[in-house]
């Protein structure tokens, strides 16, 4: 099984994760890591000790993050670089993926692949409503 790790500015992962648990159910194998007020230092502990025990409990990490390029995504390239981790690591996050990402995380899905078909439900969910006269 796949662990998945949702790292957000806030509490955005936490009202993410909620919602998807609403449609799909409690999945033990996610998790949350919100970036607070406390401050960088804080979160790349916590940050630290959350994905090193993750990775003992699962046989593969994927983490997903809000934007790419700031702290919460800068600090997850930090960990998997510093750490020599397999973890994989996407941007970007949107309901649509977790939805996804929770349902096949405990397939035998090939990881790349499940990340592709992931980021490409992502794209697809993006839409704009056009009024027709």
């Amino acid at each position: 099984m796949k662990g998945i790790l949702l790292v957000t500015h806030g509490t955005l992962c936490k009202g993410i994760y909620e919602s998807c648990q609403m449609i799909v159910g409690e999945k033990e194998n996610i998790d949350t890591l919100s970036l607070g007020e406390e401050g960088v230092e804080l979160f790349r502990k916590q940050l630290e000790i959350k994905l090193s025990q993750m990775e003992k409990t699962y046989d593969e990490m994927i983490i997903v993050t809000d934007i790419p390029n700031v702290t919460p995504y800068n600090e997850c390239c930090r960990y998997i670089l510093s750490h020599q981790s397999s973890a994989v690591l996407l941007s970007g996050m949107n309901l649509a993926m977790i939805i996804e990402l929770a349902i096949f995380a405990s397939t035998d899905m090939r990881t790349e692949d499940l990340c592709l078909q992931v980021l490409e439900s992502a794209k697809q969910s993006l839409t704009k409503f056009e009024k027709k006269l």
